[in-house]
């Protein structure tokens, strides 16, 4: 466990320590948002793809995305994005907010609010009975208030103040969702919760994510672990945090090769300018023109033939050129190593910049 969480603040400093341009950030922290609002209602049975959640956060909040028979589901989406952002300008704004029981209950209101959920109100403690799958949690509203005070007050003032920040989050989520305080929710507050004590604790280095997406990513195994630290370990829910931190720094490697990926890009483009430089080709209409199509070519092939029938955005740079000045571009781009020409289909050759790594990789840190 102590070498998950090295592992985990040292991903948090190499993530936090790579400079990205704006629009680059933007698109990580869309990106995160979108795959941690999918697994957090995924988990609980919100079926949606990313494509549908992107579209959902994208739009104006009373236009209406999915049709009326998943209605539901699309408030989910959309309170699962309230919660991610409230969370993110708390901590922007209060950087030592503690968690409290209004915080809690904020979350829980901003994760059910508008959807009609049987005995359910908004960020107030339940006062029935639940059950979920084999676990009883405590019956009573009385007893949820009170274990709910104990529970704050030990995680404000007893050892876990001394933990790291991604042990705290993650037994904060597990306390939460078993105490199981309200009608409705109860999952997607407590991840909420973990969700804030990561990010106030800088884990969430580069944009915004939450092990929402893992846990969704192997949800049996996060609901046998929930239950075999209930029900068989006697109260030791060291497992359960061992898992979760797993998941953590595999979400933190899948967040780094993003951002590595656009690097990458952002670094090949340099590349070809000095390229083109260095044969004397930047400043010439010619080399402008193959430096702007280097800079438009996007991941997927373009079609040499819609290049030249004019069936794609990067077809302007060749209106009113001949077929041979096309192919003389595309023959010296390809020559020169920073474009793959293969059955009329043209790509970047982003690979080319595996040329500058070094040779011999990092030794592997042990588990």
């Amino acid at each position: 466990m102590v070498s998950s969480v090295a592992k985990v603040d040292a991903l948090a400093k190499v993530i936090h320590g790579i400079p990205l341009p704006p629009a680059v950030q933007r698109h990580i922290d869309s990106l995160n948002i979108m795959r941690a609002v999918r697994g957090t209602t995924g988990i609980e049975g919100t079926e949606v793809s990313e494509s549908e959640v992107e579209q959902i956060i994208s739009a104006a909040p009373t236009e209406r995305v999915l049709p009326e028979s998943r209605k539901r589901a699309e408030q989910e989406v959309r309170n699962a994005d309230h919660v991610m952002r409230f969370v993110a300008g708390l901590v922007r704004q209060e950087p030592n907010h503690p968690v409290t029981e209004d915080l809690v209950r904020m979350i829980h209101r901003l994760t059910t609010q508008n959807i009609d959920y049987p005995q359910n109100e908004p960020g107030v403690y339940r006062s029935h009975a639940v059950h979920v799958g084999n676990y009883v949690p405590p019956r009573s509203g009385e007893d949820i208030s009170r274990l709910m005070a104990e529970f704050i007050e030990w995680f404000n003032t007893g050892p876990s103040r001394g933990w790291a920040p991604a042990i705290r989050a993650i037994v904060a989520h597990f306390y939460v969702i078993s105490i199981h305080p309200f009608g409705d929710g109860n999952g997607r507050t407590a991840r909420g919760v973990e969700s804030f004590v990561l990010y106030q604790g800088g884990i969430n280095a580069r944009g915004f994510y939450s092990l929402a997406n893992y846990y969704y990513q192997h949800r049996p195994e996060y609901v046998a672990m929930l239950d075999h630290v209930r029900f068989n370990t006697k109260g030791d829910i060291t497992p359960f945090v061992k898992f979760a931190l797993h998941g953590l720094v595999s979400e933190q490697e899948a967040v780094h090769q993003e951002i590595l990926s656009e690097v990458t890009v952002i670094a090949f483009r340099d590349f070809a300018r000095e390229r083109l430089a260095d044969d004397g080709r930047l400043g010439t209409k010619p080399g402008e023109r193959m430096f702007h199509f280097l800079l438009g070519l996007p991941d997927e092939p373009v079609l040499v033939s819609q290049l030249r029938k004019g069936g794609h955005s990067l077809s302007q740079l060749y209106h009113g050129v001949t077929a041979k000045t096309l192919s003389r571009d595309l023959n010296y781009l390809e020559s020169r190593g920073l474009i793959r020409v293969e059955g009329g289909r043209i790509t970047a050759n982003i690979d080319v910049m595996k040329d500058f790594m070094p040779s011999r990789p990092l030794p592997p840190q042990g588990d």
